[in-house]
């Protein structure tokens, strides 16, 4: 059986892996951020310090530059310091125009392809040309695979990329040293995997893949592999001090929300019944990988029982698989290498070693893939032709089903890079694909509002916002304690109906979930002060009350509606008086029980309250002259002067005929 691939030289296929990486992303270079490419870069404080913020990123958990602070909001933490150095030299040359990003990801996508292919030949060393064939193809049905779409059209998937890079160079140097030794080639595959595990944790699981690849391949060597697995050990040992030193290394379930934890209601049959589900999504996905989405959470994905059909399927599935690893291990055969290097990456990712935030994503089956695509190349190129009477006899058939395959493949891959474009086209595309996922509606719902407040024609204005509300309703439906989706619901029905009664009741579904929720309550604040009816208003905060009576800003806004528009100073004066129990220190309701005492002319009282207020707010125009008229009315006329004039310095507007001096 003569195969023709075999032939091409390394130039040819290093030209192909190019043309093919700009065919298939090259539209990508005028993408905008999107996704989580905000927490990563745009609004990230550590990466937006350039070259000065490298030594944070190296020294942090990889949210604390976006929250600012260290949060326990998924399992283990996140250490990826090296695609977060590499955001901060990009940040340092370019900023935030995201051309560079997205060029990046394309060429090193193209060297991973490329260097998969060198590895494959390298692994298949001393085989029949087949077999070279097979090394060509298997790279190329990898690199064109359209899953891989999440990891590099998203800048953030640079993890991903780097991490699987770093893992073929290292492997590449132990099959370097076992065949011919050399001190450098264990320097090199030890620091190119300490660099893959520095990309993304996902690279510890490649412990186990770097011997199955001298098992599989090079049987006759093993025993020269025992100093370079020891080293490799050892690598991985440093990582994970470092790691902990930074992180710490409990893998337990620290989220208290669906979006974060999926299985947050649900027993723990139904868990495994829909891991089960979802690792036969992703087998799927390999298959027909149609169609794919973002959004992968609840609840898009469904909580299942072991007696639903497709969990069923699932699980015959991956018996099957487990019976052919097993044999092929046993037996030393290309399929058993494969089907083993599906599972191995996959399952620090599958939730059933930890649970990882999410029920799956596309980008979890980046390195799977390449199992995937052995077993495809070895069915095309050897399996069938056995099976069918030869290479020569099926040839024709075979080669424009292959060809069939990159075509699909390619239309799928540009289709699906167009949808990456921006958050909204992302968001408004995945929101109608994963039509039960609560993400993606929530994101429509919010860019939609966000773009509505930026049109000036009030018609367009209006039916953005009715489109916003459809998503975000959507959400509610799915999830009707999503606080995002609550909070943009509020602020939605604000600028639909300017009409408190409307908005009030999200913001506090808000609070029976959470009384201290900081945007809740601020929203809240915005809408009732813009509220022009009184009573209304007054209402509805004494309401709020119930919520969390400790909230002086109640205080201070129920003060101000007492004093400011009923008249009612003595109201005010007792509402402003609790605020300050609970905040002692809060200018403004220093400020305004100093006003009040001085209406209703308790001047000593006044200066006293003042007094504080002018310690807090020492360049506060309107309390020196609040307090000068204290002053003056009291009869401490040098005192009022130089506070009139205090006054005047720091106001030159202030008309004089305020003063009674």
């Amino acid at each position: 059986m003569k195969i023709t691939l075999s032939h091409i030289r390394h130039q040819h296929i290093l030209l192909l892996f190019v043309l093919s990486g700009f065919l298939l992303y090259g539209n990508t270079l005028g993408h905008d951020f999107a996704l989580d490419d905000a927490i990563v870069i745009q609004d990230n404080q550590f990466t937006k310090k350039g070259l000065r913020g490298i030594w944070d990123q190296l020294r942090h958990d990889q949210f604390v530059g976006f929250y600012g602070e260290k949060k326990e909001l998924v399992s283990g933490g996140r250490y990826r310091p090296l695609s977060m150095v590499m955001f901060n030299i990009e940040y340092a040359l370019v900023g935030e125009s995201p051309w560079l990003y997205h060029l990046l990801n394309i060429i090193l996508y193209i060297l991973s392809g490329y260097l998969l292919y060198l590895l494959l030949q390298h692994l298949f060393k001393g085989r029949s040309e087949t077999w070279s064939s097979l090394a060509i193809l298997a790279a190329l049905l990898w690199f064109y695979h359209p899953i891989h779409t999440e990891a590099v059209a998203n800048i953030k998937g640079r993890d991903e990329i780097m991490a699987f890079l770093l893992e073929l160079v290292a492997l590449k140097c132990l099959l370097h040293f076992v065949d011919q030794k050399g001190t450098k080639w264990l320097v090199l595959m030890s620091a190119t995997y300490f660099l893959a595990l520095l990309a993304k944790e996902s690279a510890i699981t490649w412990l186990a893949i770097f011997p199955l690849g001298i098992y599989f391949f090079r049987e006759k060597v093993l025993q020269r592999a025992v100093l370079p697995f020891s080293l490799l050990f050892a690598v991985a040992a440093v990582w994970f001090y470092i790691r902990y030193q930074v992180v710490g290394g409990g893998i337990e379930n620290v989220a208290d929300n669906l979006m974060n934890d999926p299985f947050l209601n649900a027993s723990r049959t139904e868990k495994y019944a829909t891991i089960t589900y979802t690792l036969g999504k992703y087998l799927q996905l390999l298959v027909f990988p149609h169609p794919l989405t973002y959004d992968y959470y609840p609840k898009h994905i469904p909580i299942l029982s072991w007696r639903d059909p497709l969990v069923l399927l699932s699980l015959v599935a991956y018996a099957v698989l487990i019976w052919f690893a097993v044999q092929g291990l046993i037996k030393r055969k290309l399929y058993g290498f494969a089907i083993l290097i599906y599972f191995i990456s996959l399952s620090i990712a599958s939730n059933l070693i930890f649970p990882i935030g999410a029920f799956m994503n596309e980008r979890f089956v980046y390195v799977s893939s390449l199992g995937f695509s052995l077993m495809t190349g070895q069915l095309l190129l050897i399996g069938i032709p056995a099976s069918m009477g030869g290479w020569q006899k099926n040839r024709g058939w075979i080669k424009g089903l292959m060809a069939l395959i990159f075509i699909l493949y390619s239309i799928k891959t540009i289709d699906r890079n167009s949808v990456w474009k921006n958050n909204l086209s992302l968001a408004l595309n995945d929101a109608n694909i994963s039509v039960k996922g609560a993400k993606s509606n929530v994101m429509a719902g919010g860019l939609l509002s966000e773009e509505a407040l930026r049109l000036e024609d009030p018609n367009a204005r209006r039916k953005m916002l009715l489109d916003a509300e459809f998503y975000l309703q959507r959400a509610l439906q799915i999830y009707p304690e999503y606080i995002d989706a609550l909070i943009l619901m509020g602020n939605v029905q604000w600028e639909l109906e300017q009409d408190l009664s409307a908005a009030l009741p999200y913001y506090e579904r808000i609070l029976m979930i959470n009384n201290q929720h900081q945007q809740a309550w601020e929203n809240l604040f915005v809408v009732l002060e813009a509220d022009q009816d009184v009573d209304q208003r007054i209402e509805a905060y004494q309401r709020l009350l119930s919520y969390n009576h400790r909230q002086a800003r109640i205080y201070l806004n129920l003060g101000r509606a007492f004093g400011r528009e009923k008249g009612q100073l003595i109201r005010s004066i007792d509402l402003l008086e609790k605020g300050l129990a609970f905040d002692p220190n809060d200018f403004q309701l220093l400020s305004n029980l100093g006003t009040a005492y001085g209406l209703i002319k308790n001047y000593d009282q006044a200066i006293s309250v003042l007094e504080r207020a002018q310690k807090i707010e020492p360049n506060s125009a309107k309390v020196y002259l609040d307090l000068g008229l204290s002053y003056y009315f009291s009869g401490q006329v040098e005192k009022a002067k130089t506070s009139f004039e205090q006054a005047k310095q720091l106001d030159p507007s202030i008309n004089d005929n305020q003063f009674p001096l």
